[in-house]
């Protein structure tokens, strides 16, 4: 909301107090279309997250949090015609991922911790 519900291209590395929001870089383009995919790239990346879509499987590799989320579910990651819900949630040190549901993942979900 800060940036007008727009995500900056850059941010700054100022020193801030609990609860003030991100600084954008002062000399920075306004957003280009491509910048709006970088959030999803950066959840990817966090969550080691891969999609084999010719085997159909998820993988997830070491998955890590930021320290102030300690659950995450993503909705309706799909493969092919299947999709299912994840949840990643943070046990101990480590982060754990499982499908939501009360049923099997129609989509095998292939975890390293």
């Amino acid at each position: 909301m800060k940036f007008d519900m727009r995500l900056p291209e850059l941010f700054c590395g100022f020193a801030r107090q609990a609860g003030e929001p991100p600084i954008g870089y002062p000399v920075a383009c306004v957003p280009q279309a491509w910048a709006s995919g970088s959030v999803f790239m950066l959840l990817q990346a966090c969550l080691g997250l891969r999609i084999d879509g010719w085997r159909g499987e998820i993988h997830v590799d070491r998955p890590r949090l930021p320290v102030c989320v300690d659950r995450l579910t993503l909705r309706h990651v799909a493969v092919g015609d299947t999709h299912v819900d994840l949840t990643f949630q943070r046990v101990g040190e480590r982060v754990t991922v499982h499908p939501e549901g009360g049923d099997p993942s129609p989509i095998p979900v292939l975890a390293r911790a």
